[in-house]
């Protein structure tokens, strides 16, 4: 693909992808959520997809948008298609496909597989069942295919749909890898912490990362070791992410994220054209050398409405993105934006973090979430 063929990128939030696909020269119709500031400077042509007043993607509203301005292009999706290989497989007829197949998508986000590959394969994970535990305390009920901790909840805090599957609840630091993938190897990025931003019915909410971790070199080489084995069994192509719970020394995965995550943003700077620009050469069957040495700690951070209010009432430092459109209105719990912070390390980077989000919240007249 060269930067004058035609592009389509589709997600829960566009924004990331746009704009690492503008530094590799590419001007991407984009079909999102939102269609905010930001996306809409990063497109050829942004537009919402949402259901109206919710934070679904709606599928008609998608396909149609596709349809109409990006016919026959080709294709790269985001967050929000987990559970939806069918929705992928109807929007990829007709265009290359820059990503895990609907196949691949189905596999890896189904608890029924996906778990007793691990354990195949000698990769540890936390205890999982597909029925309700006779006694819910200690276990997770989770909902496949849903992203951003949109779809976890306490075991028993409701009832379970066809298709949740529950996970025993381990105590941990809860970390990430980001990594690319060629179909048979896996390419680290880098690891990194993540965070929970809980809201009334979304108690696992993601609410940010700081990427550039250290971690200790065995369990790197393990961690590396599983996922060339986990990229050789399923064919993972392009950017993704495993999530998991470090214990006592130990690692347990929590699940696999089979299309780039938000944390790909955090090394974007530390290649020359982007990430963006390896997700598609990966695709291909080209990983770099190696990962890029960093070139500094990057960390960012989901600001979610505290109550119900507009986009007029908010200023946005340099630090903001994903800045909403004129007149957007938030409920309780809405994404707002992300405050982006960037140092020499990790603790430099979280500690500006911590600083940027008081200040968003005090110019609001209230405690940034």
């Amino acid at each position: 693909m060269s930067p004058s063929s035609r592009l389509l990128i589709v997600a829960v939030s566009g924004r990331a992808l746009a704009q690492s696909a503008g530094r590799a020269g590419y001007r991407p119709v984009v079909l999102d959520l939102f269609a905010d500031r930001d996306t809409r400077a990063a497109s050829f042509t942004s537009r919402p997809i949402a259901v109206p007043g919710t934070l679904r993607i709606d599928p008609a509203r998608l396909l149609d948008a596709a349809r109409a301005l990006a016919p026959g292009s080709d294709l790269v999706y985001g967050s929000g298609f987990e559970g939806r290989p069918r929705l992928i497989q109807r929007l990829s007829r007709g265009r290359a496909l820059y990503g895990n197949t609907p196949a691949a998508l189905a596999a890896l986000r189904s608890p029924a597989r996906f778990f007793p590959l691990l354990q195949r394969l000698g990769i540890p994970h936390p205890a999982v069942r597909l029925t309700p535990p006779a006694r819910p305390n200690g276990w997770l009920m989770k909902r496949p295919g849903t992203a951003g901790g949109t779809g976890v909840l306490p075991a028993g805090a409701a009832s379970a749909a066809r298709g949740d599957y529950f996970q025993r609840l381990e105590a941990g630091d809860s970390l990430s890898a980001t990594f690319l993938a060629d179909g048979l190897r896996a390419t680290v990025l880098g690891f990194n912490r993540q965070w929970t931003a809980p809201r009334p019915r979304r108690p696992y909410l993601y609410g940010g990362a700081v990427g550039g971790l250290t971690l200790r070199p065995r369990l790197r080489r393990e961690i590396e070791e599983a996922l060339d084995a986990l990229v050789a069994e399923t064919g993972l192509v392009g950017l993704n992410g495993l999530d998991f719970i470090l214990k006592n020394g130990q690692w347990l995965v929590l699940e696999l994220n089979p299309r780039p995550t938000a944390t790909f943003e955090l090394y974007d700077p530390d290649y020359p054209g982007g990430l963006f620009q390896w997700h598609l050469r990966a695709c291909r069957g080209e990983l770099p050398i190696r990962a890029a040495a960093p070139r500094a700690a990057r960390a960012h951070a989901v600001v979610h409405a505290l109550a119900e209010t507009d986009e007029g009432s908010m200023r946005f430092p340099r630090w903001c993105r994903d800045l909403p459109t004129r007149g957007t209105r938030f409920a309780p719990g809405d994404p707002v934006c992300t405050v982006h912070a960037t140092a020499s390390d990790v603790a430099g980077a979280m500690a500006l973090l911590r600083r940027r989000l008081h200040a968003f919240g005090r110019a609001l007249g209230r405690r940034a979430a």
